[in-house]
């Protein structure tokens, strides 16, 4: 059944972004006038079809793509009707119809992010705690701040925290809000020597290299060993320790007290299914691995308890943080791709096929908002990658439009179909690489 689901999400995707790509330059083809002759969402042979508009409609084998493809003229049409083609029409209209598709992908990714902002979200309450030595630890941040605004911007989830900071990237003076208990404060960072290497290397976190890091408001229980000290206690998995001895439960600290507790009596209070339940646990005596004596163990597994909240916005605050969201996403798709042109990025983040399919299952499962943002994710991707300037793609058709219009005549058509040649072939190895990237991954 996960198969399915994880196929059946895939192919949902990319049925979606491909009909809202190729969509978009069919219409401006039909509003300019250029004939069309086929949209088809796939590639390869012909599934079904039909005609409707001047053009044949079609649904292909292979749900990797789509195309658009127009009317072929002669050499000897007239020049009213040559006016009508792609190939030989004005420019301008040749250009604007290679700008609608990616342009489509990106209107779409801001209809779906506005959508989710009003639906709402579940995402991780950004409480932080300061690294020594660091900007954060510098300009006062303590532990339990909560970032809520960039540079005025208003945050409420980790997702939009980081994407701000991203944005900001390069920038001396980034103001950050923090709330601490019902107070507020604002302190400045310096984001001027940080660069997408740098965040790459903590796999996309800029908060990280502020000197940020997440600390959970509490400890959650993963798992409770039978016969020991914590069950004896009624400790069970899935139980969130609030506090310890009437203090803020932190885990170091907690792993400091239960050791030191041998045979002690230590005062929880833990969160169980909305309800705080007070619990009195007895750490058992037992030989320390390394310097002798006794220390306090009660047989459980534990890690911080991240905090989770559904944020949602009205509609004004929506479409403002769907235009940002795009805006950003955009802008480190442009710092990766720039990073990885100069070697400072790896190349293994590439994700292929297996990989977009992996996450559109995973995406799906989640529920709708969390799908209507994976959408949105691989419109903006699928924009912005045709915007690169190379001949099989929009970009690299405009880069041609743009040298004709220069030199004043077309490029050969001999010319044209090598540069497309060459250009697929490297897309094709990039595909290639991507998905032994993903396999690779699996392992």
């Amino acid at each position: 059944m996960t198969i399915l689901i994880t196929i059946f999400a895939f192919i949902l995707t990319i049925g979606l972004i491909v009909l809202i790509h190729e969509g978009g330059h069919y219409l401006a083809a039909k509003a300019l006038g250029i004939e069309v002759r086929r949209f088809s969402i796939g590639m390869g042979p012909v599934l079904a079809k039909f005609n409707a508009w001047k053009t044949e409609f079609a649904v292909s084998a292979l749900p990797i793509g789509g195309y658009v493809a127009f009317v072929e003229g002669e050499e000897s049409d007239p020049p009213e009707r040559k006016a009508v083609l792609f190939e030989t029409g004005p420019r301008w209209k040749r250009a604007v119809i290679c700008v609608a598709g990616p342009l489509m992908n990106f209107i779409l990714a801001v209809m779906l992010y506005a959508g989710v902002g009003a639906l709402g979200v579940e995402d991780v309450v950004p409480y932080v705690t300061p690294v020594e030595n660091s900007q954060a630890a510098n300009a006062g941040v303590e532990t339990f701040d909560r970032p809520v605004a960039v540079n005025g911007r208003r945050v409420d989830g980790l997702t939009d925290f980081n994407l701000a900071l991203i944005s900001e990237l390069g920038e001396r003076d980034v103001e950050i809000t923090f709330e601490r208990g019902e107070a507020a404060y604002t302190a400045a960072f310096d984001l001027s020597k940080l660069s997408m290497r740098e965040v790459n290397a903590s796999s996309g976190a800029a908060f990280l290299e502020l000197g940020l890091k997440l600390v959970g408001k509490g400890i959650l229980v993963v798992q409770v060993d039978s016969e020991s000290a914590g069950a004896k206690g009624g400790l069970r998995a899935g139980d969130v320790i609030e506090s310890v001895d009437g203090r803020r439960a932190k885990l170091a600290e907690f792993q400091e007290t239960i050791g030191a507790a041998a045979g002690k009596a230590v005062k929880l209070e833990v969160r169980r299914e909305g309800a705080r339940i007070p619990l009195v646990v007895t750490p058992e005596a037992v030989e320390a691995e390394a310097g002798g004596g006794k220390i306090g163990r009660i047989g459980i597994r534990m890690m911080p308890a991240m905090e989770t909240a559904v944020v949602r916005y009205g509609p004004i605050d929506s479409l403002r943080l769907a235009f940002f969201k795009v805006a950003s996403i955009t802008n480190f798709q442009y710092e990766a791709v720039k990073g990885m042109a100069k070697g400072e990025v790896s190349t293994e983040n590439l994700s292929g096929p297996v990989g977009i399919a992996g996450m559109a299952g995973d995406a799906f499962r989640s529920g709708l908002s969390a799908f209507m943002e994976y959408l949105a994710l691989i419109s903006v991707a699928v924009g912005f990658m045709n915007l690169i300037p190379i001949p099989a793609l929009d970009g690299g058709q405009l880069v041609i439009l743009a040298v004709e219009g220069l030199f004043g005549r077309a490029l050969s058509k001999r010319v044209k179909e090598g540069l497309m040649v060459a250009s697929m072939a490297v897309l094709i190895f990039l595909a290639l690489y991507a998905t032994m990237n993903d396999v690779g991954r699996m392992g």
